[in-house]
């Protein structure tokens, strides 16, 4: 039986794409107030998606749901010790680590995989009357 694991798959060419890794943390400005900083890193991953995309019609309004599964030999947090999840830019969309499904990186060659939901697009109106 062959021996190729996750890890091998993770960091392979043929099966991994190179994301961005975003980790949040927050800062207070200079008027008190907080602001999230993120600091970027480029990270090779496995991405699958992990359902059916579904349309949820709201009272407030519609929201596009999308999961997606991530396969990374690093860590991946849902929360942080600031309180604010990894985000992953993918194909052009950001998504938020909401849950950490598997974490193995504390064994030697270990991976970490992790459910990411397509964060929503917030559609600004510009130039209103």
């Amino acid at each position: 039986m062959a021996g190729l694991g996750v890890p091998d798959l993770a960091s392979d060419f043929d099966f991994s794409d190179l994301v961005q890794l975003v980790r949040q943390a927050a800062a207070i400005d200079n008027f008190g107030e907080t602001v999230l900083t993120g600091t970027t890193t480029s990270i090779r991953a496995a991405v699958q998606p992990a359902g059916p995309e579904t349309l949820e019609r709201l009272p407030e309004g519609a929201r596009l749901s999308d999961y997606i599964e991530i396969w990374h030999t690093g860590r991946l947090y849902a929360e942080s010790p600031g309180g604010y999840a990894d985000v992953i830019i993918w194909n052009g969309q950001r998504w938020q680590v909401m849950q950490v499904l598997e974490d193995y990186t504390h064994f030697p060659g270990g991976f970490c995989r992790a459910s990411c939901l397509l964060e929503a697009v917030s559609l600004g109106v510009t130039g209103a009357q």
